[in-house]
């Protein structure tokens, strides 16, 4: 590319040097030259630049450059790292003095103190209309119970035609009309007859074999037995005889736990319900409810599902919160002010709670509430105090640094750590840096 330019540059100043001076041919007077035709044309082809069309310049090759030097071009490329360099320098630096210098940071836990107070507020209240809801809901029944084989019951009468009383033991097996076997479950004294009336007396029995076959229907035992003249008849059905089998039942925790889910939906609802009374500024104490839980199925019986019923009536308490809030804040800080003195400060905010089972009774418009406060409060470390801790502990070893500042007044704990693994603090009290940490911040 350099040999390329030389040579391009070299031609165009030979070509200028080869090149001839523009010459301009004048006419030539009109009386030297004969008038034909044919110098009429060539006049008029004479106003052509002749000059360009007949002119054939040759241009010699040119020599090699062998000397031309080409112009080195400038590193500027140099300068990006320079420049990179120089940013890093000045940015690492402060950091690479700042590690070379000692240093130390002190963390404080201040003592902190929670002050609580129990008390009773006046404030204005009203009382929100009751509010009933109810609810229903079936769930499956869960239990689960087995029935032995039960034995058919009833009873059986005794008709005696003599004129003398007879008596016929208890376990005397009678037999019906089907074979299904009845045994007397007692004695049956019949007494004497007085014709035309027969004398008869009625015991129970119950079937001899456990089943449901033992539910016999009226007379089907109809039929003389036991002793002269007596018939033995049933004059009613067996019944409550039945096989052994396993079924669902309803159970207590079915109902308890169908009715607690519908408690908890009836109790938000009732809380939206009542909140939407409120008027702005107020706040709900806590309403009493009254529930009332029922079943169409009770616990132990038979049954695949039970639906329950739940109803609850509300009455509620509105009360002015912001002065409320604003009267237990002043009680609780002159409180803390008494116990714990001018150097220490609320750090959080106060928590002023209505006392669970306390319902206010509206009087006028206004009653006592019981309220339960709690805040906390933290030993101020003012920054004068920070400075005359940073002149006390600068060239301390860590720990004897750590039992002096404990050892001061409001200081709950110390944690020292000092940079380049070092165990004493700097000489110097602007080298050490105190950071204050609350514990409440940090649950």
């Amino acid at each position: 590319m350099r040999t390329n330019t030389c040579e391009e540059m070299e031609v165009t100043q030979h070509a200028d040097e080869q090149e001839p001076p523009e010459t301009t041919s004048l006419p030539q007077p009109e009386e030297a030259q004969p008038e034909t035709p044919e110098q009429e044309t060539t006049a008029v082809l004479s106003q052509e630049p002749e000059v360009i069309e007949g002119e054939v310049i040759e241009l010699e090759p040119p020599e090699p450059a062998e000397d031309c030097t080409v112009p080195e071009q400038k590193t500027y490329w140099l300068l990006i790292p320079a420049t990179i360099l120089l940013c890093l320098v000045f940015l690492a630096g402060p950091l690479f003095l700042q590690a070379l210098t000692p240093s130390a940071t002190v963390t404080l836990i201040p003592v902190e103190k929670t002050v609580s107070l129990t008390t009773a507020i006046q404030v204005h209240v009203r009382a929100l209309a009751p509010l009933t809801l109810m609810q229903a809901t079936t769930a499956p029944a869960t239990g689960k119970r087995h029935q032995d084989a039960m034995r058919a019951a009833g009873t059986i009468t005794f008709y005696n035609g003599l004129l003398s009383g007879q008596t016929i033991a208890a376990g005397t097996v009678l037999t019906g009309s089907d074979g299904v076997e009845i045994v007397m479950d007692q004695t049956a004294h019949i007494p004497a007859g007085t014709p035309p009336v027969y004398g008869q007396t009625t015991v129970s029995a119950h079937a001899v074999l456990a089943g449901e076959q033992g539910n016999i229907p009226a007379y089907d035992v109809n039929t003389a037995c036991c002793a002269p003249s007596v018939v033995a008849k049933n004059t009613s059905a067996f019944t409550s005889g039945s096989n052994a089998r396993d079924f669902p039942v309803a159970t207590r925790t079915d109902i308890n736990t169908a009715a607690t889910s519908l408690l908890v939906t009836l109790s938000r609802s009732e809380d939206a319900a009542l909140l939407a009374q409120l008027h702005p500024g107020e706040a709900l104490i806590l309403p009493a409810c009254t529930p009332h839980v029922s079943s169409n199925h009770k616990a132990g019986e038979e049954a695949t599902q039970v639906t329950i019923t739940v109803s609850e009536t509300c009455t509620g308490i509105a009360y002015d919160a912001h002065t409320l809030f604003a009267n237990a804040t002043q009680l609780l800080t002159s409180q803390a002010t008494v116990l714990l003195g001018a150097g220490y400060a609320l750090i959080g905010a106060i928590q002023a709670a209505i006392v669970p089972g306390t319902v206010p009774t509206p009087h006028q418009g206004v009653s006592s509430v019981f309220v339960q406060i709690t805040g906390t409060w933290a030993y101020q470390i003012t920054p004068a105090m920070q400075n005359t801790m940073m002149r006390l502990v600068a060239g301390m070893h860590v720990q004897q640094a750590r039992v002096t500042l404990v050892q001061l007044p409001g200081i709950a704990g110390v944690q020292i750590s000092v940079n380049g693994g070092n165990h004493t603090l700097p000489q110097d009290p602007r080298n050490v840096h105190i950071i204050v940490v609350y514990q409440s911040a940090y649950p």
